[in-house]
């Protein structure tokens, strides 16, 4: 016994029968063989004819090389230039030159015999404590401490102090 969608229908054609009629025209389509004077007009849109359909034969595209390009070559690493963050090149300064060095403080605390010179940056405060020599005010001190008042290592600091410096614009 057929399955139901292979027996007979009442117009004489079954399921069966429409795909293996399907299976037969889909055979007699051409294998895509054209000739070499055909390829450029296999691409060209085909004009409606009453005649029989036939398959539209694509050729099959050219993969296209990837586009060159010239390596660039390496770039340098960016490092933070060498400073003298050594506290005790500050050591006997007088104001000039500690403000050539570190530029003007952000605060400057006057108590007689002397001047605390403070610089801020995000990280800690940095002071420089300046006694009067005779002729000058020399630097005898420093401390760095953080925000909570705690004191840290001068050099890290100073360090900060002097790149603040040489990034700040000059007026």
């Amino acid at each position: 016994m057929l399955p139901h969608f292979a027996k007979p229908s009442r117009k004489g054609f079954s399921f069966f029968g429409l795909l293996i009629t399907a299976a037969v025209l889909s055979a007699c389509q051409t294998t895509g063989s054209t000739s070499p004077g055909a390829t450029a007009n296999a691409t060209a849109p085909q004009p409606a004819t009453a005649g029989p359909v036939t398959a539209e034969v694509v050729p099959a595209e050219v993969a296209q090389p990837a586009p060159q390009t010239a390596a660039r070559p390496p770039q340098p690493v960016v490092t933070a230039p060498p400073i003298n963050d050594n506290p005790n090149q500050l050591m006997g300064l007088d104001r000039d030159s500690l403000a050539a060095l570190l530029g003007q403080p952000d605060l400057v605390r006057r108590e007689k015999p002397a001047e605390i010179w403070q610089y801020v940056t995000a990280d800690c405060v940095f002071d420089v404590v300046l006694y009067d020599s005779g002729p000058a005010y020399r630097v005898t001190y420093l401390e760095a401490r953080n925000a909570a008042a705690d004191r840290l290592e001068p050099r890290p600091c100073l360090n900060q102090v002097l790149r603040n410096r040489m990034a700040a614009p000059i007026s």
